[in-house]
């Protein structure tokens, strides 16, 4: 690989394994969030289609950042929906906040939902007082899903994959477009991302779309900004992109620098900036800690038989500095 990348995702550890080795069984969508000395990781478990989806979202402690050990999990039917997304940790000042993705039991769309508490432990008893925090429909669109949240200047900043409602989805009645609890898979809409801003951490202003697709690219379906990664010289997005419905979920990552909440300039345009060297060759929902003059990356790497498994690389954070911030054209 060449010198721009901080390490190669192929010589990562595993960190999470699968439930069977199948295409459709993944873990992982983490969520890295350090306190303390101690990392935490969101993430969630799926079974293929029609066998569950995504039933679960766990929270792990390590204190190497390797070596996880679970605190608790919560089953989609407390949340009495058919699927359970990505889950986002973010800094609640005095507390924790959890963001929630999952599928809205009342209209069938991604929707996003607030859980707080003192303590990562104190979480999962928190999760049955979940504040309602971003729904589409009100939005004007079909889906807000897998939550980022930055705090700074004394605003917490989300970035969602949202999906707006094209002339094409325009001549389909609600019950068809979401008929399969999953609007993303019907090919008529596409997942940009979105960002809303606020200033507690549960009320949040809609904002608009802040990187969309590109047509005829690699990333002409799908946009979606997995995780923000702020170092001494430069801010990086990393984000998830796919060409075509097909890989909706076999996304692979591209990079781009914030220039500020709601601009970003791609750097990775004419390919994917990081991907898996097997099955499908997806590397997506990346999730970083920077600390200590390295990055800890943790993301979901494709396997051989189409399973995906949670991984963990180490990087210099100096790799990434602002003069290797060059654009591959």
């Amino acid at each position: 690989m060449s010198d721009i990348y901080p390490f190669d995702p192929d010589l990562g550890e595993m960190v999470m394994e699968p439930e069977s080795n199948r295409a459709g069984s993944w873990v992982g969508a983490p969520s890295a969030y350090r306190r303390d000395g101690l990392t935490y990781l969101s993430y969630r478990r799926r079974r293929p289609l029609g066998e569950g989806r995504g039933h679960a979202t766990y929270l792990a402690v390590s204190k190497d950042g390797s070596s996880f050990s679970e605190l608790w999990g919560v089953g989609k039917e407390v949340l009495g929906t058919s699927s359970i997304e990505r889950c986002a940790l973010a800094d609640g000042g005095d507390g924790l906040l959890l963001y929630l993705s999952y599928v809205d039991p009342e209209d069938h769309r991604w929707c996003i939902d607030t859980v707080t508490a003192a303590t990562p432990e104190g979480l999962e008893k928190a999760v049955p007082m979940r504040v309602p925090t971003l729904r589409a429909a009100p939005l004007g669109l079909e889906a807000v899903k897998d939550p980022v949240v930055v705090r700074a200047g004394g605003l917490y900043w989300m970035y969602v994959s949202c999906a707006a409602r094209t002339p094409a989805a325009e001549e389909m009645s609600d019950a068809e477009l979401h008929a399969s609890d999953d609007v993303y898979t019907t090919g008529v809409v596409v997942s940009e991302t979105g960002l809303a801003v606020s200033r507690d951490g549960f009320s949040y202003e809609w904002l608009g779309t802040v990187l969309g697709v590109r047509e005829g690219a690699w990333d002409a379906y799908a946009a979606r900004v997995s995780c923000i990664l702020r170092l001494p010289a430069v801010t990086l997005a990393f984000y998830d992109g796919g060409a075509h419905v097909d890989q909706n979920y076999e996304e692979k990552t591209g990079v781009a620098v914030l220039n500020g909440p709601a601009s970003l300039t791609r750097l990775s345009r004419s390919a994917p900036w990081l991907v898996s060297s097997q099955g499908r060759g997806s590397l997506r929902y990346m999730s970083t800690l920077a600390f200590d003059g390295k990055v800890d990356f943790y993301y979901e790497w494709a396997r051989p038989d189409g399973s995906h498994e949670l991984r963990h690389s180490v990087g210099e954070a100096s790799a990434l500095g602002a003069e290797k911030a060059a654009t591959d054209e």
